[in-house]
């Protein structure tokens, strides 16, 4: 029975010493300006890099309608499912 007692004893003394390693401590205000701006602009890339890839496609698309190509319609859905996903994952920043 010592035993156990002991074993609770110690248990209950190391759960107690990791707890303040666990809880959430502020930050800094510099700190949480800087993630503030790190977000910013990791959207705007984001939305830049949906841009560029849905214009690639739709030009690569206009050029395939041009040259009478069947496979221009891949090319506009593939476009406009890159610039979907780009926006859709933009939003999740």
């Amino acid at each position: 029975m010592k035993l156990i007692r002991k074993s609770i004893i110690a248990l209950g003394a190391t759960v107690l010493s990791i707890a303040p390693l666990l809880a959430q401590t502020s930050v800094a205000p510099t700190f949480e300006n800087a993630v503030t701006d790190i977000t910013t602009i990791a959207r705007a890339a984001g939305t830049l890099v949906a841009g560029l890839v849905g214009l690639i496609g739709l030009g690569r698309t206009a050029w395939k309608l041009s040259n009478g190509d069947t496979d221009a319609m891949t090319s506009l859905l593939m476009a406009i499912v890159a610039i979907v996903l780009g926006f859709l994952a933009n939003t999740f920043l």
